[in-house]
C-alpha cells in the first residue's frame, strides 16, 4: 500500500461512524424486529402443541426486547405450565416501564397476574398507572371483581369524567354507587347485584367492551 493509499484509507476509517455510535433508535427497532421474528415462531410452535419450543422462541424474543408484553405474558403461561409458577410470575414483575406505556398493555399485564392468582396485586398495579379511560375501566372491573366496590366506584366515575358517556358507563357508575351505599351497612351486596355489574364490567370475549 502506498503512502496516498494509506492516507485515503485512514480518512474514510475517520468519516465512518464507529458501530456503538448508531442511533439507539435504529438499535431498539432492529431489537423489535428480532423478537417479532421470535414470537411468530412461538406462536405457531405453541398452536402445533411444541410447548418446549414454543416456551424457548418466547423466551428469545424477551431477551431480543424485555419490553415485548407478549413475550413475557407467553414465556410466563409456558412456564406456570411446567410447575415454575415463581419464576414465571417473576419474569411479569420484572417488565421494564416502558411495556407499559398505554393502557392497554397495562390491562393485559393486569388480568395475567390476575390468573397468577395476584388480583390484589393487580389492582395496585392499575390503581398506580392507570391514566386514562382504559385503565380506570379496567381498575373498576377488576376492583368490582374483588368486591372493592368503593374503589371500582371511584374508577368508574373517572371513566365518565374523561369522556364516556354511554349509557352502559352511567349504569356502572349507578350500580357501583348502590353498592357502595349497601356495603356500609350490610357488608355484602344484594342477591343478583354483583351478576348484573359483572356482566356490565366484563370484557366480551367476542372483542366489544362490557360497558
Amino acid at each position: 500500500m502506498n503512502r496516498w493509499t494509506a492516507m485515503l484509507a485512514a480518512a474514510l476509517v475517520a468519516m465512518a461512524p464507529p458501530l456503538c455510535a448508531q442511533p439507539m433508535g435504529d438499535i431498539a427497532a432492529l431489537r423489535r424486529q428480532v423478537a417479532a421474528e421470535h414470537l411468530s415462531r412461538a406462536r405457531e410452535q405453541e398452536r402445533s402443541g411444541r410447548a418446549l419450543d414454543a416456551e424457548g422462541s418466547y423466551r428469545d424474543a424477551l431477551v431480543a426486547d424485555p419490553a415485548s408484553l407478549e413475550a413475557a405474558i407467553g414465556y410466563a403461561r409456558l412456564l406456570r405450565a411446567r410447575g415454575h409458577a415463581d419464576e414465571a410470575f417473576a419474569t411479569l414483575r420484572s417488565l421494564p416501564p416502558r411495556a407499559l406505556a398505554d393502557d392497554e398493555a397495562l390491562s393485559a399485564l393486569a388480568e395475567a397476574w390476575v390468573s397468577f392468582g395476584r388480583a390484589d396485586e393487580a389492582v395496585g398495579l392499575l390503581r398506580d398507572r392507570a391514566h386514562g379511560i382504559t385503565g380506570w375501566r379496567a381498575l373498576a372491573t377488576l376492583a368490582a371483581r374483588q368486591g372493592s366496590f368503593v374503589e371500582a366506584l371511584a374508577a368508574a366515575r373517572r371513566v365518565l369524567d374523561g369522556g364516556d358517556e354511554s349509557r352502559s358507563a352511567g349504569l356502572t357508575v349507578r350500580a357501583l354507587t348502590q353498592l357502595s351505599g349497601e356495603l356500609d351497612v350490610v357488608r355484602r351486596p344484594p342477591r343478583g347485584t354483583t351478576a348484573a355489574l359483572r356482566r356490565w364490567l366484563a370484557d366480551d370475549r367476542s372483542g366489544s367492551p362490557g360497558w
